[in-house]
């Protein structure tokens, strides 16, 4: 179904979207896609209030510029600043407990494990569409409305996921974890916006955030991540032996945390038969495991914590499709089921050269645009 264009973004309609009657809830950060989506759902006189998560206190010393904009009074007062344009109540709410639990505890056991994390899905599936998605219901909220760059849509079958008009700022692999139930509560206005679009629409309303910058990187780590986890892990940065698959010890490495699987810096100089590449570390031996760019192809994968959007589809079994394995990278053609042990099976039609544990696996259809099922990848 095609948007409903008018000369006014502000009467944009949003065909199959979940139904916006009874109060609704604006996740607003303090950036220009949170305000505005706040703002048009405001403009079309839905009963909307403003909420801004306090997901991370930054520490008592100086603030850089990156953490003052996402996390610092900055955000706060950008967020009010724009609930104020939109005339709608707005309140700060502290969810730095579950943040910590849900993404900083999950980041940080990731890479000890070996494996490479991604916390911005955690967040999404467990902060900002679970424990916000639950206080708004508490409050009397029926729907959630996000700034995000996806779309989703309600038919006969439920919800569906669909990647956004600009696909240059598709959010829909970061989404893709997101539970039926949990999507059927949420409207994402500018997945039917450029940024461009939302840019103007911010400077048409007179926001003071229409130019500031998107937020990048990791909220919470201001600098090198390998500093903070060894800030609260010390024993990640104890020395230990590279070998290759063999068994064959080649060198030492300075703490698995430095380490993830296809990297190649931080290798012992000067060995044979290169270019080598991490294959995979074992924590059990604190090793780092190498090997040749050919031992990273995969012709298939397994992914656990699945979640299936689809369940009408994968109520055959096989179902063909286009697998991103990671955020921003382009679909490979791919098969994939719902195992007897619950994990997703995934065969890809030519081997990947790099499938890294631990980060999300999506399927999309064959027309890259609808999000089927994901699972998060293991060894």
């Amino acid at each position: 179904m095609q948007l409903v264009m008018t000369d006014n973004p502000s009467r944009r309609t949003w065909p199959g979207s979940p139904a916006t009657a009874g109060r609704c809830v604006a996740a607003m950060s303090g950036g220009v896609d949170s305000s505005v989506a706040a703002l048009l759902l405001a403009e079309r006189g839905l009963d909307v209030f403003g909420i801004t998560m306090r997901l991370w206190s930054p520490g008592t010393g100086p603030l850089s510029e990156k953490v003052r904009q996402c996390c610092g009074p900055t955000a706060y007062d950008d967020a009010r600043s724009a609930a104020e344009a939109a005339r709608i109540p707005h309140y700060i709410v502290n969810f730095e407990a579950a943040f910590s639990r849900a993404v900083i505890e999950y980041f940080c056991d990731e890479y000890l494990a070996g494996r490479t994390p991604n916390p911005c899905v955690a967040c999404n599936n467990l902060v900002k569409f679970g424990a916000l998605l639950g206080f708004m219901r508490a409050l009397g909220g029926v729907t959630l409305v996000t700034g995000h760059y996806a779309r989703v849509h309600q038919d006969e079958f439920g919800p569906h996921l669909w990647r956004a008009v600009d696909r240059a700022k598709d959010q829909s692999y970061m989404l893709a974890g997101l539970r039926r139930e949990q999507l059927a509560s949420v409207v994402m206005p500018l997945g039917e916006y450029t940024k461009p679009q939302t840019r103007a629409a911010a400077r048409a309303r007179g926001l003071d955030v229409a130019e500031k910058p998107d937020s990048v990187d990791l909220c919470f780590v201001d600098g090198d991540y390998r500093s903070f986890i060894a800030a609260r892990f010390p024993e990640s940065i104890a020395p230990g032996p590279v070998m290759t698959l063999d068994d064959k010890i080649v060198g030492t490495h300075d703490g698995l945390v430095g380490y993830t699987v296809g990297q190649r810096r931080g290798l012992p100089d000067g060995l044979p038969d290169g270019p080598w590449y991490v294959v995979r570390t074992d924590r059990s031996a604190n090793a780092v495991v190498i090997g040749s760019r050919e031992a990273l192809r995969k012709d298939s994968a397994r992914c656990s914590a699945v979640n299936v959007l689809r369940p009408d589809l994968f109520a055959g079994g096989w179902v063909e499709g286009l697998a991103v394995a990671r955020y921003r990278s382009a679909g490979v053609a791919a098969r994939a089921r719902v195992d007897s042990q619950g994990g997703l099976a995934v065969e890809f039609e030519q081997g990947v050269p790099l499938l890294t544990p631990g980060q999300l696996l999506v399927l999309y259809d064959n027309a890259d645009l609808e999000v089927l099922a994901s699972g998060i990848i293991e060894p």
